[in-house]
């Protein structure tokens, strides 16, 4: 499917062939991009995908506005975080912004892990940046 997807089935693959380690790959934390501009950059379910599989979902939507965006006259574009109502576990996050591609990994290395959105709108974001924009939509998830 991606270069990036066989880069990480690999090194498993070969693994489980060699050492019989029965290693397994979570294709649910498998990034996209499609690179437009803005970027548009997502993992995991979309709300409706979540919905139509049974999820009660939280959905944190915000627009790509934000002291960096501003500054760099760019602030085109959305966020959205889809999470399990009952937990906070992250379904799905979907960037339409200027580097999506390089925000969306926060929230792939949060669901790895089946992470809460707490642990995104609990951390600490450097300002002014982009990767507030993905701490705005987590807190506008919970």
């Amino acid at each position: 499917m991606f270069t990036h997807v066989a880069t990480y089935d690999g090194p498993i693959a070969a693994l489980n062939a060699v050492k019989e380690l029965g290693r397994t790959v979570d294709y649910r934390v498998v990034p996209r991009a499609i690179f437009s501009s803005p970027t548009l950059a997502a993992v995991g379910l979309t709300e409706e995908e979540a919905r139509t599989q049974g999820y009660e979902v939280k959905v944190g939507s915000v627009p790509a506005v934000g002291g960096r965006a501003t500054a760099m006259g760019d602030t085109r574009g959305r966020l959205k975080a889809i999470v399990k109502a009952d937990d906070g576990q992250i379904l799905g996050f979907h960037i339409l912004a200027p580097h999506g591609d390089d925000l969306l990994h926060e929230a792939v290395a949060a669901m790895y892990d089946h992470g809460t959105i707490d642990r995104i709108a609990r951390s600490i974001h450097v300002h002014p940046t982009l990767s507030e924009l993905v701490k705005a939509a987590a807190r506008a998830a919970r």
